[in-house]
């Protein structure tokens, strides 16, 4: 919480007195004093425990689904979707600034008020709601703070795990036809196992790759057949042997989509290098002059 927010006045309202709801009613027969004081003893608890869930997704949610949604486990696909959440909430924390400044600001005002007036019951009261509401927003921001901890950690475990040192957009380019050569057997797994026939969009979707549908059809109803095997046999494999034949896929056909882009634009890498080369071209003039 800011000094600001915590700073006291005349009247000892402050950020950190609880919320105790102790209004005079108009008719008492609305009232519950029962409820009120089982609100004012159990309330600071409720308060102190919603600071564990102060963003919306857990640590293992935002790890283990955020990153590998319609990414599979494709490593530069997971960093890249590390960048897009990071770059996400580094937007809302910018705005949350503002409003957290425009806040503190309102909290201001009304301590003055309260402070030349202490029996001015209305600024007391906006002012205990504005306290709960930067409470709030700070707690939010906070969440925000450890979301982009995780994605960091995530990113750092990421290129630790597939020995990655540095990256390039080039070499993200390159990575793309085997992702999405294994995302096409992966849809057609997902597509036996739901319905026990292949939908026209993983048809259309393997053939973009370079895939003969009825080639996929065949692998993955092999591997199905095989795993109905095991698991007949009471050997129970764990997820990891479905990644690891999608892995087996991606490495044994990917290069099928070279052919189908020599057959569409007449060369098998269709990645401009001269896009990204100009960007790092630009930066390392930059350092030279610098460097002058």
């Amino acid at each position: 919480m800011s000094d600001i927010v915590k700073k006291e006045t005349s009247t000892e309202l402050k950020a950190t007195d609880p919320i105790t709801f102790g209004i005079t009613p108009v008719s008492k027969s609305k009232i519950n004093p029962q409820a009120v004081a089982l609100v004012n003893e159990f309330l600071p608890e409720l308060d102190e425990k919603t600071k564990f869930f102060d963003r919306n997704n857990s640590q293992s949610t935002l790890s283990m689904m955020s990153l590998t949604m319609l990414n599979g486990h494709s490593p530069l696909r997971m960093l890249r979707q590390v960048l897009a959440e990071t770059e996400t909430r580094k937007m809302a924390l910018a705005e949350a600034q503002v409003s957290h400044a425009k806040a503190l600001k309102n909290i201001e005002k009304l301590q003055e008020k309260v402070f030349l007036n202490p029996d001015n019951k209305i600024a007391s009261a906006k002012l205990r709601a504005a306290f709960v509401g930067i409470e709030s927003m700070e707690s939010k921001i906070n969440g925000s703070f450890k979301d982009i901890a995780t994605l960091i950690t995530a990113y750092n475990n990421l290129k630790e795990n597939y020995g990655i040192d540095d990256w390039s957009e080039e070499e993200f380019e390159e990575s793309e036809k085997k992702h999405h050569v294994r995302r096409g057997f992966e849809l057609m797994y997902r597509n036996l196992m739901d319905g026990g026939r292949a939908s026209t969009s993983t048809i259309e979707y393997m053939q973009q790759y370079g895939i003969h549908p009825q080639v996929g059809f065949v692998e993955v109803q092999g591997y199905i057949a095989v795993v109905n095997e095991l698991i007949s046999k009471k050997q129970i494999p764990h997820s990891n042997h479905l990644e690891e034949f999608l892995d087996a896929m991606a490495d044994k056909y990917y290069k099928e989509s070279d052919k189908t882009t020599q057959r569409i634009f007449g060369k098998e890498n269709i990645t401009n290098t001269d896009i990204v080369s100009l960007i790092e071209k630009k930066d390392d003039e930059t350092n030279s002059t610098e460097n002058k």
